[in-house]
């Protein structure tokens, strides 16, 4: 059953967390207590080499197109055959969906990469990489414009204002490192924070003279307002990127320690509806129920690849690319990240 929760905060982690909040807000848009006891399961999961250890799950996700194969893996009974109740809990920004992971209100929690990779770097926790979910196509992540907008090229960026989700995201992150190979001066760009549903009006008004958008934010640009390309996120030096995976916490007593054979389980599961993800008669279905866009749309967007393993190489670019432009201090080793369950195939 999908639910939409408030997330509580516990003391010990609301002031990191809040800081978190402000400089980390995913870029995905789209937190829980909720009732109920966990359950053990002493039955085998299929392909298992033990039983799960919590068959209840309770998965952070937001509405957006990343998550369509997890909502297939339930309603075509993947979990179930793995021997996983798995409980999506619907967030309202990455933020909330990091929150949550971190007070234990859900196990699993859905986000765009910066945000758990700039908290494990922070030590807030120990972050632990489930699932790796979507990876960049082009035309999934764009800088758009309106049609009389005098940003046109990438070389118009300098002294725009151009709307992103948040700084220190990949809705930043992305275009700067095109900008910065093809010797734009990114730091001349105004960037101005704002959620994905406000860009459009705020072009439409002249606010801003474009915005970074995600599929299905791209498309909808497209219909609603005739915005074009200017130059795409997912080009160059950030072709095929990783942009958000499935994480939980680590360490002694914590999900993603104690339970190795339900997050094998969960893996599986996921990986078996990804790969069918290349059909698009598959997930559409799964983009106009949860992320609510409607069929036309649903159609239109780009679909972007949805990965069917767990790499640590893919994943570490991204963090390469916060060190580069200064989200984080120094280097941070994905591999540390990557639960000891995992098999990389």
């Amino acid at each position: 059953m999908l639910r939409r929760v408030a997330t509580r905060r516990t003391a010990g982690v609301r002031l990191p967390i809040a800081v978190l909040a402000m400089t980390v807000l995913a870029t995905l848009s789209g937190c829980g207590l909720l009732g109920g006891d966990d359950t053990t399961s002493s039955s085998g999961s299929t392909g298992s080499t033990g039983g799960v250890e919590k068959a209840k799950v309770k998965v952070g996700v937001l509405p957006v197109v990343d998550v369509a194969p997890f909502y297939r893996a339930i309603e075509q009974g993947y979990f179930k055959e793995q021997g996983l109740d798995v409980e999506p809990v619907v967030m309202a920004s990455g933020a909330a969906s990091i929150a949550a992971v971190l007070s234990g209100d859900v196990d699993i929690a859905f986000s765009s990469y910066p945000a758990p990779l700039l908290a494990q770097s922070k030590k807030i926790a120990e972050f632990k990489i489930v699932a790796d979910a979507l990876t960049a196509k082009p035309g999934h992540i764009v800088v758009v414009a309106p049609p009389n907008s005098p940003l046109k090229k990438p070389t118009d960026a300098p002294g725009k204002k151009i709307a992103i989700t948040a700084r220190n995201t990949m809705t930043d992150l992305a275009p700067m490192s095109v900008l910065k190979t093809q010797g734009v001066d990114y730091t001349q760009v105004e960037w101005r924070e704002m959620s994905f549903a406000e860009m459009i009006p705020a072009m439409e008004r002249g606010e801003v003279d474009g915005a970074v958008v995600v599929e299905p934010w791209v498309t909808t640009a497209m219909k609603k307002l005739g915005a074009v390309p200017v130059f795409d996120g997912a080009s160059g030096p950030t072709a095929e990127m990783p942009m958000s995976g499935y994480v939980a916490i680590g360490g002694s007593g914590k999900f993603a320690t104690t339970s190795p054979n339900t997050v094998a389980a969960f893996q599986r599961a996921l990986a078996k509806a990804q790969a069918e993800a290349t059909d698009r008669t598959k997930v559409e279905p799964m983009f106009v129920k949860y992320a609510k866009i409607d069929q036309e749309t649903a159609q239109l967007v780009t679909i972007a690849t949805y990965s069917t393993s767990l790499e640590a190489n893919r994943i570490q670019r991204v963090a390469n690319l916060m060190s580069e432009f200064g989200v984080i201090k120094g280097n941070l080793d994905v591999s540390t990240m990557i639960p000891s369950s995992t098999s990389n195939k």
